[in-house]
């Protein structure tokens, strides 16, 4: 399928980018700078990308973001998500993103991560796999309030290909408060009996900060199944965040 070629060939083409020259100004600080954040949250129900995974679910999680120059960034980090009340879904993740901004509008990056599944309910959805899952990604930043990402994603627990495309829109609405509202659609190929067009999908949220380091986001979000033979459901959740930046 065209869409399936098109996510195979772009993936190599991207990370040749990477390897591309470029020219950084001269003042370059040689100071690494970090910033460490850590998210304690809970959902009404837990979807990726498109699965139901879990009913209701208590997740943390710790990020670094290491600015090794003026346009290249690595976030580090990890999570972990177990599920309340009657089911015993639990998930256990490490993730890293390489970002390298091109220009003032458009970055790539690379993305690595392993994720391990334990005590999958099956009723609820598809038992995914643990598994390592590498991809490449492209933003491009419209201004400061909009952008969108393209990425594509190999998922070795599936042994299948994963792609999305969507877009982030901000706005604040007072000095320590802003909305956000991401919206995106997805293709798999051969993704655990899935195939071809897959799911829309959006989150809209309300980020308050309670000071300098703390803030509380809630959300709302949902998924929309496109493959009518499908035999998952769309599904629509709530969540809170609690974050706390050092």
């Amino acid at each position: 399928m065209l869409a399936t070629y098109i996510m195979k060939s772009l993936f190599p083409l991207t990370i040749l980018t990477f390897f591309l020259p470029c020219h950084l100004p001269a003042d370059v600080s040689k100071e690494i700078q970090l910033g460490v954040e850590a998210v304690a949250g809970y959902r009404s129900g837990y979807v990726y990308r498109g699965f139901e995974l879990a009913e209701s679910t208590i997740d943390f999680q710790v990020e670094t973001e290491i600015a090794l120059s003026n346009r290249t960034s690595l976030n580090l980090g990890s999570w972990y998500a177990t599920e309340n009340g009657k089911g015993d879904f639990d998930e256990s993740a490490f993730f890293s993103h390489l970002r390298f901004k091109q220009t003032d509008q458009f970055t790539i990056g690379l993305s690595a991560s392993y994720r391990h599944f334990g005590n999958s309910s099956s009723p609820l959805s598809t038992a995914f796999k643990d598994g390592v899952d590498v991809g490449t990604f492209a933003t491009w930043q419209f201004n400061d309030d909009f952008s969108t990402t393209a990425g594509v994603y190999y998922d070795s627990g599936a042994e299948a290909w994963y792609g999305n495309a969507e877009t982030q829109w901000s706005k604040a609405i007072s000095e320590k408060t802003f909305l956000a509202l991401n919206t995106g659609i997805s293709y798999v190929d051969d993704y655990y009996g899935r195939d071809g067009i897959n799911d829309a999908y959006s989150r809209l949220s309300l980020t308050h900060h309670l000071s300098d380091t703390v803030s509380i986001t809630p959300y709302l979000g949902g998924s929309l199944l496109l493959d009518s033979s499908d035999a998952g459901d769309d599904q629509a959740f709530a969540g809170l965040w609690f974050e706390v930046r050092f």
